[in-house]
């Protein structure tokens, strides 16, 4: 009896939860059905939550609809706490004894953000001073290729994943550039439109970026790595991506033995974790907005191959 009253504080019942006031300050551009944008407004469902009929389609639709709340079990606010712990660098295992759900459930909730934060960095521009420089994470064990003699390949290769970082110290972005080591074309295709031409870019004296500099008309300032060991922080002039960098790896590792076809939607998370605003419940304020303004779904049963009945019985 303690846990289930346990559970029932965290989870209210969502029409006792007050979120019909949020749902209902957004109000739809369209018609999820057919796109048409006359409709008309049809009073509110038992829940307080605002219904529209289409002058078009006929379909009724709230609010909700078409987006990853829809056919949702808990109210928002049990999601919005979710990506506070996510923000704070919590980790799944972690959330969900916080919050006493399933392994399943903050994994599915999980898919829904990185779902809502799917080409969120696709806008973002850096320009002035701008520093690129590459990591590598490495891909699950079971998954390394291994030389003839049995033991793992060693430095950048197939068994681990190139990571750009770049940043001018008032945005960053996290892309994906492949297996091993990036080459001038994989670095160019990641970063060509986020750095604004005729910029200083500050990086190694890798030949990765040489495309990327000509193309964008940058001007180039490289430092060879073997100069920058046993520099303090402050002495290196690649610390402002470094520190980036060692974030991440953080920010990774508290989800460690995700499947790394997965790793871009957390390089999307990072990255809005560590842009504008600084506000963590800005954030969330900005997130949902995203969630209403740009609807997705994804049904609880098409991301883990659920039927409809063993789908009623988890806690979403």
């Amino acid at each position: 009896m303690h846990y289930k009253a346990r559970y029932d504080q965290r989870h209210p019942k969502i029409s006792e939860s007050g979120e019909a006031a949020l749902i209902n300050s957004y109000e739809p551009s369209k018609c999820p059905y057919c796109g048409s944008e006359s409709f008309i407004r049809k009073g509110l469902d038992p829940n307080g939550i605002r219904r529209y009929r289409c002058s078009s389609c006929g379909q009724t639709f709230r609010p909700t609809t078409g987006t990853i709340f829809d056919s949702r079990k808990i109210p928002i606010s049990e999601w919005m706490e979710y990506c506070l712990n996510i923000f704070r660098y919590v980790s799944l295992n972690a959330d969900l004894w916080n919050n006493r759900n399933a392994l399943s459930t903050s994994k599915y909730w999980l898919e829904k953000l990185f779902l809502t934060l799917q080409g969120s960095q696709n806008d973002i521009l850096l320009d002035d001073t701008v520093w690129l420089d590459e990591t590598y994470y490495a891909i699950l064990m079971r998954d390394r290729e291994k030389k003839e003699d049995g033991n793992f390949v060693r430095g950048p290769s197939r068994n681990q994943i190139c990571i750009g970082v770049a940043t001018d110290k008032k945005h960053t972005v996290c892309l994906l550039e492949g297996y091993g080591k990036p080459s001038q074309r994989s670095s160019y295709k990641c970063f060509k439109d986020h750095i604004r031409p005729g910029s200083l870019l500050i990086h190694d004296k890798q030949t990765t970026h040489k495309k990327l500099v000509e193309k964008l008309s940058l001007t180039s300032k490289a430092y060879a790595s073997k100069d920058l060991k046993g520099l303090t922080d402050s002495e290196n002039p690649l610390d402002p991506v470094n520190r980036i960098q060692v974030l991440l790896k953080m920010f990774l590792n508290a989800h460690n033995g995700f499947n790394r076809d997965d790793l871009q939607g957390y390089l999307d998370l990072y990255a809005f974790v560590i842009n504008p605003p600084a506000e963590q419940l800005e954030k969330v304020e900005k997130i949902i907005k995203m969630v209403f303004e740009n609807p997705k779904s994804l049904r609880y049963r098409d991301q883990f191959g659920l039927n409809q009945a063993s789908e009623s019985t988890v806690c979403k």
